[in-house]
Parts: C-alpha cells; sequence; structure tokens
C-alpha cells in the first residue's frame, strides 16, 4: 500500500530565488539569492579579447553574460561584497552591445533579419544613428560599434548570446544554408572592428562549421574545457553548502530526513556535471534553484531545455538507446560541428544530456555518460514519448506507475499483468519478430521509472537479455519470442547468468518472459518466476 502524505503548512524558504530570472542587476537590486562567480570572471576576462564559451541551456550562460554587462558598464554599486570588488580599482565604463540571439531562434526564416535589426534600433537610437533599412545588419552593426566608440573614446565590448541558437533551431528543416549569411554578415564584422573592441564574449551550446565566428577570429580562444573556468557556471559542491544550507535544511525537513540524507538525493538527482578533466562536480542551477523554490525533487531542467533537434539528431543516427553510454571520445571530438554526421555524442554533451565522468590519460579519452537521475530519467522518458507510447499518454504512464510500485513491494506476478496490459496498447511492438525492439522498450520504460537497468549483459556462456536492480532486488530477466516462458528461464539457469550476483547481499530473482507475436496478441504471454 502507498503511503499519501499530506502537508499541512507551507514551511517558508529562507531565500528570494532567481528562478527564470538572468537579470543580474535586478537580481542584486531585488535581494535575490546570487551564487558569487565574479572572482571566476574577472580571471576569465584578464588580458583575452575574444573569448567563446559554451554550456547546455539553462546553466548559467546568459545571467554571465549581463553579469559581464554590468561590469563593463561600471556598475560598481551592484558588486559591493562580491569577490571582484576587491580586485577591481577603476570601474571604467566601457560603451557595451549586448545581442540575444536566442531571441530570433523561433521566428521565420524571412524574419531573422528583421529581429537582430529590431536589437541593432536599439543601440543606433542610444547613440543618435539614424536607422537606415537600406544597409544589411552588418553594416548597421559596422556603424554601431564605429559611432560608440566615437562618442565615448573607448573600445567597445561586445556580448553575444546564444550565437547558435537560430541555427540550431533550423538544423534538420533544410534551411540552415538560408540562416547563416544572415548570421554572417554580423559575426564577421566582429574580426574588422578588432581595433575598436575591448572585449568580445560569445557564448552558445555548439560549435559550428562555416560560422564566420570561428573561420574569421584567428585568436579566439574557447575556454568551454579549461579546467580553470570549468565551475564559472552551475554550482559546486562547496558552494551548495555555503548559499544554501538552511535551504537543505528546509527541504529535509519537509521530506522527513536528515541533512545528510537529503545532500544524498540532490547528488543523485541533479549533480555530476564535469566539463573539463580536472573539473569539480557541477549542480544543474536551474534545477538546483527549482527544487529549493517549489520544495520538490523533480526534473526542473530537463522539463525546461529539451531541444527537438536533440531527438531528431538520435533518430538521424539511429541511436540505440540501450547502448549510447558509456562513449568515449578525443578531445577534438567535442568541436565536431552539428552538422557532421558524427557529431552524435559531441552535440549530447555539449546540450548537457551527456557529461564527462572519466578521463583516461594514457588513451588521451574523455568518458561519457548521463550526469545524473534527471537527464538519465528525462531521456528515457522523451525516447517513450516519441517512440513507444500509446496515443492514450496518460493510461500509458499510469500502467507504468502500476508496475514500478508492484516490482518495487515484491509483487511480481501483479507488476507483470501491468506491464503486459500496457505492451498490448502499443502498436506493431514486435517489428519483424524481433528481441531488441521489445528489449529497448523494457530498457526505456524501466530507466524511466528509476531502475537502474543493464541489457544484453555479457557473461562467460553468453548474454543476459535484461539485468534490473533495485534497492532490495536483482532482477534477471530472459526473453523469448514465440518460445515458451520456461525455455527463458531454463536459459538463465543453464548460462548461470545469475551468479555475478551472487556476492551482491540483494535478493536475486529470475524472471523467464515469453512474448507472442501473434496479430491478436503482440506482448507478453506467460512468465515464469524463480527466486
Amino acid at each position: 500500500m502507498r503511503k499519501l502524505i499530506l502537508w499541512e503548512k507551507t514551511m517558508a524558504t529562507p531565500h528570494k530565488y532567481p528562478t527564470g530570472r538572468a537579470d543580474f542587476e535586478s537580481i542584486i537590486n531585488e535581494g535575490f539569492l546570487y551564487v558569487d562567480k565574479t572572482e571566476r570572471m574577472y580571471e576569465m576576462i584578464g588580458s583575452r579579447k575574444f573569448v567563446f564559451f559554451s554550456r547546455p541551456r539553462r546553466f548559467g550562460k546568459s545571467l554571465l553574460v549581463n553579469t559581464l554587462h554590468a561590469y563593463f558598464e561600471g556598475k560598481k554599486e551592484l558588486f559591493k561584497g562580491l569577490k571582484i570588488s576587491e580586485y577591481e580599482k577603476d570601474w571604467i565604463q566601457y560603451p557595451v552591445i549586448k545581442l540575444d540571439m536566442s531571441a530570433v531562434k523561433d521566428v521565420d526564416i524571412d524574419k531573422i533579419s528583421g529581429a537582430i535589426a529590431t536589437q541593432l534600433v536599439e543601440y543606433e537610437t542610444k547613440y543618435s544613428i539614424p536607422p537606415n533599412e537600406k544597409l544589411d545588419n552588418g553594416s548597421r552593426f559596422y556603424n554601431i560599434i564605429k559611432t560608440a566608440k566615437a562618442q565615448t573614446g573607448r573600445n567597445v565590448v561586445v556580448l553575444i548570446d546564444e550565437y547558435d541558437a537560430p541555427l540550431n533551431a533550423h538544423l534538420y528543416d533544410g534551411k540552415l544554408k538560408d540562416v547563416k549569411p544572415k548570421l554572417q554578415e554580423v559575426y564577421q564584422q566582429l574580426k574588422v572592428l578588432e581595433k575598436d573592441e575591448r572585449f568580445v564574449f560569445i557564448t552558445g551550446i555548439s560549435k559550428f562549421s562555416q560560422v564566420s565566428i570561428f573561420s574569421t577570429i584567428n585568436n579566439l580562444e574557447k575556454l568551454s574545457m579549461w579546467d580553470q573556468f570549468s565551475d564559472i557556471c552551475g554550482i559546486t559542491h562547496d558552494e551548495l553548502h555555503r548559499y544554501f544550507k538552511e535551504d537543505i535544511e528546509v527541504l529535509a525537513e519537509k521530506h522527513h530526513c536528515t541533512y545528510e540524507e537529503m545532500m544524498k538525493q540532490l547528488i543523485f538527482q541533479y549533480d555530476c556535471y564535469h566539463f573539463s578533466e580536472n573539473s569539480p562536480a557541477m549542480f544543474n542551477p536551474t534545477s538546483i534553484v527549482n527544487a529549493f523554490a517549489e520544495g520538490k525533487l523533480n526534473n526542473h531542467w530537463f522539463g525546461t531545455a529539451t531541444s527537438s533537434y536533440i531527438i531528431d539528431h538520435l533518430k538521424r543516427h539511429n541511436a540505440d538507446i540501450k547502448r549510447l553510454v558509456p562513449k568515449t571520445l578525443f578531445a577534438d571530438d567535442f568541436d565536431v560541428s552539428p552538422e557532421d554526421y558524427d557529431s552524435l555524442w559531441s552535440i549530447l554533451y555539449q546540450a548537457g544530456y551527456l557529461t564527462i565522468k572519466g578521463y583516461l590519460p594514457e588513451r588521451k579519452q574523455y568518458v561519457l555518460d548521463y550526469p545524473n537521475n534527471e537527464v538519465r530519467v528525462g531521456m528515457m522518458q522523451n525516447m517513450i514519448h516519441y517512440y513507444f507510447y500509446p496515443q492514450n499518454l496518460s493510461s500509458g504512464k499510469n500502467y507504468m506507475t502500476d508496475f514500478y510500485f508492484a516490482l518495487k513491494e515484491g509483487q511480481i506476478d501483479e507488476a507483470f499483468t501491468f506491464l503486459k496490459d500496457f505492451l498490448i496498447t502499443i502498436p506493431n511492438v514486435l517489428n519483424n519478430k524481433e528481441e531488441k525492439h521489445f528489449q529497448t522498450i523494457l530498457y526505456v520504460m524501466f530507466t524511466w521509472l528509476g531502475f537502474y537497468t543493464e541489457v544484453e549483459v555479457n557473461t562467460a556462456v553468453g548474454r543476459t537479455d535484461v539485468v534490473i536492480k533495485n534497492a532490495k532486488n536483482i532482477f534477471v530477466l530472459e526473453l523469448k519470442v514465440d518460445g515458451t516462458a520456461e525455455q527463458a528461464l531454463a536459459q538463465i539457469n543453464s548460462k548461470n547468468y545469475a551468479i555475478p550476483y551472487k556476492y551482491d547481499g540483494r535478493e536475486i530473482i529470475k524472471i523467464g518472459v515469453n512474448i507472442s507475436s501473434d496479430n491478436n496478441v503482440r506482448t507478453i504471454d506467460k512468465w515464469v518466476v524463480e527466486k
């Protein structure tokens, strides 16, 4: 019996959380919680002129851009008490031009130039430049920088946020070739105007080939995988304890657990992003802030940062979701453009679906895997939604939820009855009568439900079809198509598939499953269990 919990009161939150906010000035002025990254920002600026920095969506890039904006405009009062105030003494006010290309990604192709022009008009107005719609955006951008320098007597700071958002939006609709020139006419001015610029900072997710940012700026420094700046976005363990100690205590009280137990849950759900060889483990900032604000450990980032082009990328590569991770890449592999066919894993990394989980120094390779439970479960939810859900999504979720709790409570026959009822609603699940299609569905489903799931597990005498693990049990499953459940169970025993788990300490449960490919059935028709 599942326990129903009703809250009698809402506990007060210790801080004002900047959920959905990326404007540094309003965060500071309105008293929202701010995790101080200004020391690292000051180090990044240094003597550099051109910097490119990539991170996944909703990982703090825009907040970093807006913090740079305030800093270069000399707004000293906003930085009172922050680390940078200990180092900066001059607080020079530079002219700053910021372009947010995420505002362009959802407009029609023929309106992209107009959407960019709308942002340029703001600066033409500021510097009293008469708008000239006959000029292309590149020429207007050029005039703005030249005029800003002439009027202020100082070189210009250029901040371009999400430079690649319009490119990713049209990656697979055949319109990418039409988008590039509209962006290039602006971006190519950055190199032309080098002597008029104090600092140029560009953020994005991916590195597109044949875009002038990378082809014309010879001294562009790509800091995305530098150890020194691996923590400039995101929240480290130290920062979580320093800034969110009270928040963790409140959340722990609400969920009836200790501070240490809540930390374990937060680590499992949101931690373990790494962006370089020696990067500290990073929490996703969107997830952490929303978890404390809402008081629940939901999939906060994945629910708001999922990009359709990622799913399209997986389909294009006919990716086997069961074998997606772990994956090893060389350093050069991370720079592959999304347009290149071999870019699947690098794009998944750049978008935040995979992260660095290890480094092999002798091989000079990075090991990629899912960063945490939120992303792993979220990825499976997307796969179910795009490939396996019946038309009635609500009933499908109910079947899977019922299966999860029945299996968790050791009610195996009841659990497999729910699974049988769920699978029969999915048309043509056994394409060509192959086990691998059914295997994939089980892998995605079990992982989405939160079970640790492996498929085709190698042993000394064969490969186990499916292994599911939870806190109490290890389930060893063998699947047959148009055979018998007894044959499947006999294979588990004859080939000793359960032996590797003998000393694990959890109860081992062996399950033989037969699947019927009959058009009137197309689901599990029988299972047998042995403990």
